[in-house]
């Protein structure tokens, strides 16, 4: 009670107090957006001071040549065309990932014996390079997006299946206990406590599973599609276009971490 009026009374105080207020309480640091801005200007600069050599292995990927790069990839029809197939790709196999892990999850976190049974199988499964699948998709699905969209699914499913797993299992048994006394079957008891106890964890674990789909694509779009950033990569290599290779190298990262973002942002603030 005594916090509910301590928020209440923040927010009615102006935004002097409200950012003291946020400082004391460690959840607000005035100097870690000054920290995040120095960290991506010294990464620029050991870069830029790497590269001014001729000598130099990265001299073909200074910045000065990636900046105009990139200046021309955003307007390249091109580019935006294979943006949005990466994209479609993504969302397909992280659906599957989250659509069939979620369930396997909540199966081997609710039932002790479910978990014995799979444990061996899926750690086995999880072991395996999601890349090394990549002969067996394209037989069994053949040349284009198929096989892509399956090895982002094999790859972010096990993310998804531990963490809502730990979920069931963090879940507080005095809860189980209550509802169990008044009645509850199992079905009521997952859709109504479950579920909504194991919701941070599957956000955690969907933020895993995004970071390990976002670096499986680009290397699955480099065997037997012909589109994608991916795609677009061994393009700009076959012509010897360094510079472009490497502005789509920093769009990739910038997007994974525009992805990753709103993720962390969830994970931090839904509670149960």
């Amino acid at each position: 009670m005594k916090s509910v009026v301590a928020e209440i009374q923040t927010e009615q105080q102006p935004p002097q107090v409200k950012v003291a207020a946020l400082v004391q309480k460690g959840r607000y640091d005035p100097i870690a957006p000054i920290c995040y801005v120095s960290g991506c200007i010294v990464a620029l600069f050991i870069w830029w001071l790497a590269s001014q050599s001729a000598a130099s292995p990265l001299h073909r990927f200074n910045p000065q040549d990636t900046a105009v790069a990139l200046t021309a990839l955003f307007v390249n029809a091109r580019f935006w065309q294979g943006l949005a197939e990466s994209m479609q790709r993504l969302a397909i196999g992280l659906s599957l990932a989250f659509v069939v892990g979620v369930p396997i999850g909540f199966a081997i976190g609710y039932s002790t014996r479910a978990g014995q049974l799979t444990y061996v199988p899926f750690q086995f499964l999880r072991m395996i390079s999601p890349l090394s699948w990549t002969p067996v998709a394209i037989i069994l699905l053949g040349i284009g997006s198929g096989p892509v969209c399956f090895l982002i699914a094999i790859s972010a499913i096990w993310p998804i299946i531990i963490n809502s797993a730990a979920g069931i299992r963090a879940a507080d048994p005095q809860w189980l206990e209550v509802a169990r006394c008044l009645g509850a079957g199992h079905r009521q008891i997952i859709r109504h406590i479950l579920i909504r106890a194991t919701l941070p964890h599957i956000l955690i674990g969907l933020q895993l599973a995004l970071g390990v789909a976002w670096i499986v694509l680009v290397p699955a779009e480099m065997l037997g599609v012909a589109s994608g950033l991916g795609y677009m990569i061994l393009d700009f290599r076959d012509v010897n276009d360094y510079a472009s290779i490497t502005a789509l190298i920093i769009v990739i990262g910038m997007l994974g971490l525009c992805l990753d973002l709103p993720l962390r942002f969830l994970s931090r603030k839904i509670k149960y």
